[in-house]
């Protein structure tokens, strides 16, 4: 695989980081990394982002709902 088609993963940490700097709400970081994902993937991801973002898993399964 050349260089220009690798994926490049990062932390939670990192991403958290990179999208408050970029001026992202806590609500679009929430969507951004578990809008397509099942409920079962999304509640992994609310245990990894959640503390993160000072908020509890419970308000992670909240937010990503599209209402």
């Amino acid at each position: 695989m050349d260089e220009d088609n690798q994926l490049i993963w990062t932390s939670p940490e990192e991403v958290v980081r990179l999208a408050k700097e970029s001026g992202m709400t806590t609500i679009e970081i929430v969507r951004v990394v578990s809008g397509c994902l099942s409920y079962r993937e999304a509640l992994k991801r609310a245990h990894e982002f959640a503390p993160l973002l000072d908020i509890s898993v419970s308000e992670f399964m909240e937010m990503r709902k599209n209402e």
